[in-house]
């Protein structure tokens, strides 16, 4: 199947991402019932809807990036979909926690094999100047896929259960996987003005290249630690539905429709117009789109701070979770444009991998575990330990702006130095 449209690359892009984030987060929103079903701590659920996931996640990412800088992307992408999907069928059979660590395990082996991959292409058929909003589309995968998840548990868990919906989930994407397999590839770095020549000559190779690009770009650097920082206080997030149960007085299903709706809508305004904006404002901009994160995020953060304060009584409990699906996911446009145009073409793959390895492991794996941890072992003392936990892990937020501004001092500078590199 060929076509040059970069829409249809990208529309298939973010359906596989809607995917990808139904089967990762629909986890979250069982999280009562299947908490109880394999009778987990607290520690034990920030392992499995954390650590044990993302550790494979990401260290798998930056392989599997660097190999997508050599070999076929899609027969890639449709490979790794095949295994995640047979392990959340497996998912939904396990009987034990061990089968539950190991399967959620290998989900996280096959979903690395998508971002990495679908960025590297998507720049492929965008340029520079538009690559911010087909980041923010394609990264609309996260709350139309965290959205729908929640609306799953909400709708069919009562009907089906767990365990049926994650074995049907699977068996869509075994299907979804056989179209991808023969999906045609747009031509590597085309629209930069470079062809193939410029892959790499080894996996070896893609990953010195990067540690060179990130350890010579200030602005390079200082992206990956604020996406680092900025997905701790998301990690908190695989908690959110039981906090609510437990300390915001909600049912599982309440809550989760709610928050469902709540993360679609707010979500993809977050998505659609961060990328946009990113591109309009953040290139205008002496700090680039870096820049403009900051600013957005001076804005938007005393709102989203309310929301752990304040009683599900009040108004403000909703218009700051209607903030917080939009903060989620506003950074992402911005982040990946800049990431892209830093970046040549023979290691996009490979960087986004490391990206995603650091987001993963450092970011939202940690935040997960320590929501944990300090929830059973810091503020268990406490009437709201995990509204304590919660309140905390935030300040890592405050941190990522700082980084986001660093990170626009030094970006036209850089990015000066990869368009040289280029011609």
């Amino acid at each position: 199947m060929k076509t040059k449209s970069p829409y249809f690359y990208l529309f298939i892009f973010l359906f596989l991402n809607v995917l990808n984030f139904i089967d990762r987060n629909i986890l979250f929103a069982f999280g009562n019932e299947i908490k109880a079903d394999f009778n987990l701590t607290n520690t034990q659920w920030g392992l499995v809807s954390g650590i044990v996931f993302l550790f494979f996640y990401a260290t798998c990412s930056i392989f599997i990036g660097a190999l997508g800088d050599r070999l076929s992307r899609t027969k890639i992408i449709a490979i790794g979909l095949l295994l995640w999907s047979a392990m959340t069928a497996l998912t939904g059979m396990a009987k034990s926690a061990v089968l539950l660590f190991v399967s959620r395990a290998f989900i996280g082996v096959g979903e690395s094999s998508l971002t990495p991959s679908s960025i590297s292409m998507l720049s492929d058929v965008f340029p520079q100047e538009k690559r911010g909003m087909a980041g923010g589309i394609y990264y609309l995968g996260i709350p139309l896929g965290v959205g729908l998840g929640f609306l799953i548990q909400a709708t069919l868990g009562p009907i089906l259960g767990w365990r049926k919906i994650f074995i049907g989930l699977g068996v869509i994407g075994a299907l979804a996987s056989i179209f991808i397999y023969f999906l045609t590839e747009p031509k590597r770095g085309e629209i930069d003005g470079k062809q193939d020549q410029e892959k790499s000559s080894s996996i070896i190779d893609s990953l010195k290249d990067t540690y060179k690009a990130v350890t010579s770009s200030k602005s390079l650097f200082f992206v990956i630690l604020a996406g680092t920082l900025n997905n701790i206080p998301i990690g908190v997030g695989s908690f959110d539905t039981i906090w609510a149960v437990q300390e915001r007085g909600f049912t599982a299903e309440q809550y989760n429709s709610m928050f469902g709706l709540y993360f679609i809508v707010g979500g993809a305004i977050g998505t659609i117009v961060g990328g946009y904006l990113s591109d309009l404002i953040g290139n205008k901009l002496k700090g680039g789109p870096m820049h403009f994160l900051f600013y957005s995020y001076l804005l938007m953060t005393p709102i989203v701070i309310l929301y752990r304060f304040v009683s599900p009584d009040s108004i403000w409990f909703y218009a700051s979770l209607f903030f917080i699906s939009i903060n989620i996911s506003f950074f992402y446009g911005a982040v990946f444009s800049t990431i892209q145009n830093l970046t040549s073409t023979k290691i996009r793959g490979t960087v986004i991998g490391l990206w995603v390895l650091s987001v993963n492991i450092f970011g939202i794996a940690l935040g997960a575990f320590l929501t944990g941890f300090f929830a059973d072992n810091v503020f268990n003392n406490f009437q709201e330990p995990l509204t304590m936990t919660m309140i905390t892990m935030g300040c890592f937020g405050l941190l990522a702006m700082i980084c986001y501004y660093l990170a626009g001092i030094w970006y036209r500078e850089d990015l000066l130095k990869v368009n040289q590199d280029i011609s």
